[in-house]
């Protein structure tokens, strides 16, 4: 490279002269600030925007400490390297800005990429022509020593570098003004704050450019200072820096989801660790695989590729467990189908733990019904065989004094007493036997009880249900108390009403159920209602519909028949 001595009248317009710099401390002080800016930015270094933006921190702070050892150098040699430092610093924050402004604006489509890499590949070629510019002198003719002034002679790439960069930074606010209108709420202010910063550093750069020397305090790291200090805090002020990004790929990659993306070819792009992890001992390299291939031996799984619209659902993979699937499609620009987006949760440990109380809650209902079964034997039956036992020693003592009469008149009682406990047990072991309502339904499982007390004690007995009133409103153990109730209702209207006609009604009310069991019997006075109360069949069919979380009441008058009205909650979704 030629070295020139200083020329005089245009020929220094060519001329960039790097003169010694006073204020060295302000230089080293603006350096410093930014470089700390950019370490206190890269905490957020997951999102690109972040990136960039400390990449153009770390380069400013860079290009002020290249200008620094330029004048500190005392060889010609240390000062060609440090302003080719400098230079190569100012070049690459051009695209270092464009992709900062492209992240933060979200404009990703194929028109900015191509911007983008039209920028980084003229960048390029300019950072290898200053390199080699001693052998052809395209970015510098030559440089300027005398002993005292350094500086340089720009070739013709300098000078395209410069109105390259100026235009790129102009064009680059005119496009923030656009697309800050197109945008609104938050992300129009910080899409309109992005100009800030290449607008101070360009007024800084033009009076620096112009004289290096105005002023105690030097316009360029100045402008850098204010630049760098402004736009951090309209950074921060304006959350510029969108969480989305580094949230999302936070919690996908945290998460214990699987998450598995294909293409409109169903070959698997992207997956997440829990993906991996899941699946890879079955293919340890799954990206790039097609998505049918890899599974294989699961079809449930391959069949979600079928899928045309967002689906949820379920699916169990042989060795693998239980999974709730949600498939979402794809869409891209023209509405066309671009791939599936499939995510696996792992219900195997519910579905275990779900299985698991419902067996305890089986275990809990039998204790519980053996427990009920003892106090109606103990109150109902038992008390019976006590009766019975009492009057069978009565009779064998009339026998004993030749009261045959008598001691036939009670032991005739006591047939029909046994009669009656026959039909009570034969009718307790038919109830038992329907009192599981899960494998035909309430409904069904109620008329055949139903159907079997018609045919049995020859009383006409009807079930009239809601239409749209589903069964499942009522939990199973419900269902099995209310079967219970209905049940214990049918025997007293078989021992005591002497009725005709029973009919079992049920109704919805918003979201509770009635169920009424209304006979034609002789009915009862108020007086004898009440003293009814004290029952045990009536105590145990109170208990079983508190424990079903409802209430149970007796209506009834002289020669008006009697009805037995319980009321029990419905879930709030309709089975």
């Amino acid at each position: 490279m030629d070295t020139y001595s200083p020329p005089m009248g245009t020929a220094a317009l060519q001329l960039m002269i790097y003169h010694p710099i006073k204020a060295i401390w302000f230089y080293l002080l603006t350096a410093a600030v930014l470089a700390a800016l950019a370490g206190y930015a890269w905490q957020y270094r997951r999102a690109p925007a972040a990136r960039y933006w400390v990449l153009s921190l770390s380069l400013r702070a860079s290009f002020l400490l290249a200008l620094v050892m330029v004048t500190v150098s005392p060889v010609l040699a240390d000062k060609i390297l440090w302003a080719k430092i400098q230079q190569m610093s100012a070049l690459v924050i051009i695209p270092t800005f464009l992709l900062f402004v492209v992240n933060i604006a979200e404009q990703k489509g194929r028109l900015a990429r191509m911007v983008v890499a039209a920028l980084v590949a003229l960048t390029v070629f300019c950072m290898l022509a200053l390199l080699t510019t001693g052998w052809h002198g395209w970015f510098w003719r030559g440089v300027l020593w005398d002993g005292v002034t350094f500086g340089i002679v720009r070739g013709p790439i300098y000078w395209a570098v410069m109105g390259i960069a100026y235009c790129q930074f102009l064009l680059v606010s005119v496009l923030c003004v656009i697309w800050a209108r197109r945008a609104s709420g938050l992300r129009r202010w910080q899409i309109a704050a992005l100009p800030a910063d290449p607008l101070i550093s360009l007024a800084g750069h033009i009076l620096w450019t112009i004289d290096q020397q105005a002023g105690i305090i030097p316009p360029l790291p100045l402008a850098f200072l204010l630049s760098g200090l402004t736009w951090t805090w309209i950074f921060f002020r304006l959350r510029v820096l969108s969480l989305m990004p580094l949230a999302e790929s936070t919690v996908i990659g945290n998460i214990d989801d699987s998450l598995i993306i294909t293409d409109d070819q169903d070959y698997i792009m992207e997956l997440n660790p829990s993906a991996k992890r899941r699946f890879g001992d079955k293919a340890p390299v799954l990206i790039g695989r097609p998505f049918r291939e890899v599974f294989a031996p699961w079809p449930a799984m391959t069949a979600l590729l079928d899928i045309k619209a967002a689906t949820e659902g379920e699916i169990r993979l042989e060795g693998s467990g239980d999974y709730s699937y949600h498939v979402t499609p794809l869409i891209g620009w023209g509405n066309m189908n671009i791939g599936k987006a499939i995510v696996l949760h792992d219900t195997t440990g519910l579905k275990q733990a779900q299985t698991q109380i419902v067996e305890q809650q089986k275990a809990l209902s039998i204790m519980a019904e053996r427990d009920r079964l003892g106090r109606e034997l103990h109150d109902g039956a038992g008390q019976l065989w006590g009766y019975i036992n009492m009057q069978v020693e009565a009779a064998r003592s009339l026998l004993a004094k030749n009261e045959t009469a008598r001691a036939d008149s009670l032991l005739e009682r006591l047939v029909g007493i046994t009669r009656d406990v026959h039909t009570d047990i034969r009718e307790s072991i038919t109830g038992l036997r329907t009192a599981t309502v899960e494998e035909h339904g309430l409904w069904r499982t109620l008329a055949d009880y139903l159907q079997w007390f018609r045919y049995n004690n020859n009383i006409d007995a009807e079930l009239v249900v809601d239409e749209g009133l589903s069964a499942g409103r009522l939990p199973p153990t419900t269902g099995a108390q209310l079967l219970r109730i209905v049940q214990e209702a049918l025997t007293n209207v078989r021992k005591h009403a002497g009725a005709r006609h029973v009919k079992v009604v049920v109704r919805q009310h918003g979201d509770t159920a009635e169920i009424r069991v209304e006979d034609d019997g002789r009915g009862l006075d108020p007086a004898l209602a009440a003293a009814k109360k004290g029952s045990y069949g009536l105590r145990i069919m109170e208990e079983r519909a508190r424990e079903a979380g409802g209430q149970l009441a007796v209506e009834s008058a002289p020669n008006a028949g009697t009805t037995v009205v319980i009321t029990l909650p419905l879930a709030q979704s309709g089975g």
